[in-house]
C-alpha cells in the first residue's frame, strides 16, 4: 500500500491480534489511527506507546452497542474532517458442537460478529457516502465461506459479513466507497479462547493442537495484516489468505463431494 499521510482509519478489535497489527501497519504507513477495543488496558498496554510516522488514538469501544458505534464514526468524521479507512475487525469464536452451545453462546457471537460489523459498516457508510470516498473492510474468515463443523455460530455470522459486503459492495460503487472482505485462514491470535470451548482442550495454546491436528501451520498476526494492508489497496473484493486458506476456498467450490468428505474425516480428527 502507498503511504497514508493524512488518512483517517478506525480499527476495531485493535487490541490485540490482527486488530493490533492492522494498527500498527497503517501507522506505519503514516496513517492516523483511532484504534478501538473493549479491553482498555490492553488497548493501551499494546499501542499506548507506539511512535512511528502515522498516530495511534486509543479508544475505548463495545461494538455492540450501536448509539455509541455511530457517534464514535460520526464524531471522528468531524473531528479529522474525513473518514478514509474502517476495519470492522472485533469477533469471537466459540468453539464446540452446537448441542453444546447455550443460546448465550448464539446470541454473544452475533452481537459482536454480525451486529458490530453491521453497526460499524452502516455508521461508515453514511458518511463516506456523503463525502464521496472511503474504504470499508470487513474481516469474515475462511469460515464464511466454507462449512465449519465445530465453530457453527461463529461460521454463520461469517457467512453473514461475506454477504453484506459484496452486496454492499456493489451499491457503494457509484458512492465511490469501497467493501472489502478479509477471509483469512488459520492466524494465530487469542480468538480462541479456553472459556469459549465447549467439547475439548485445546491445552496452552489451541493453535498448537490445531496445528498437530490438521496438519497447518497458522501464520502470525503481522503476516495477516500485510495480506490485508495489500488486498486493500488493490480493492479485492475478497481477500483469502494464506495459501492453506485459498486452497480451501477452491477444493470446496470446485470439489464439493470430496471437500465433505475431507469434512467428516476433520470431525472425526476434533472429536478424538
Amino acid at each position: 500500500m502507498k503511504k497514508l499521510p493524512g488518512k483517517i482509519a478506525i480499527v476495531t478489535g485493535a487490541g490485540s491480534g490482527m486488530g493490533e497489527a492492522i494498527t500498527k501497519r497503517l501507522c506505519s504507513l503514516g496513517a492516523t489511527v483511532i484504534a478501538t477495543d473493549i479491553n482498555e488496558s490492553g488497548l493501551q498496554s499494546a499501542l499506548g506507546n507506539i511512535s512511528d510516522a502515522g498516530q495511534i488514538v486509543c479508544r475505548y469501544q463495545d461494538v455492540t452497542d450501536e448509539e455509541a458505534f455511530f457517534e464514535l464514526v460520526k464524531s471522528t468524521a468531524k473531528e479529522y474532517g474525513r473518514l478514509d479507512y474502517i476495519f470492522n475487525n472485533a469477533g469471537i469464536a466459540i468453539a464446540g458442537e452446537v448441542k453444546n452451545n447455550t443460546m448465550d453462546d448464539w446470541k454473544k457471537t452475533i452481537d459482536i460478529n454480525q451486529m458490530g460489523v453491521i453497526y460499524g459498516t452502516l455508521a461508515a457508510y453514511e458518511v463516506m457516502r456523503n463525502q464521496g470516498y472511503g474504504h470499508i473492510v470487513n474481516t469474515a474468515s475462511v469460515a464464511g465461506l466454507v462449512p465449519a463443523p465445530m465453530l457453527t455460530a461463529y461460521s454463520m455470522t461469517k457467512h453473514a459479513v461475506l454477504g453484506l459486503t459484496l452486496a454492499l459492495r456493489e451499491e457503494a460503487k457509484a458512492y465511490g466507497v469501497n467493501l472489502n472482505v478479509v477471509c483469512p485462514g488459520i492466524v494465530k491470535t487469542n480468538i480462541v479462547q479456553p472459556d469459549r470451548l465447549r467439547d475439548f482442550d485445546l491445552g496452552n495454546d489451541p493453535f498448537d493442537f490445531v496445528q498437530q491436528k490438521a496438519k497447518i501451520k497458522a501464520i502470525s498476526a503481522d503476516e495477516a495484516a500485510e495480506f490485508i494492508v495489500k488486498g486493500v489497496a488493490r480493492n479485492d473484493a475478497e481477500i483469502i489468505f494464506p495459501l492453506h486458506g485459498r486452497m480451501f476456498v477452491r477444493s470446496y467450490r470446485n470439489l464439493r463431494r470430496a471437500w465433505e468428505g475431507m469434512t467428516a474425516l476433520s470431525l472425526r480428527v476434533m472429536r478424538n
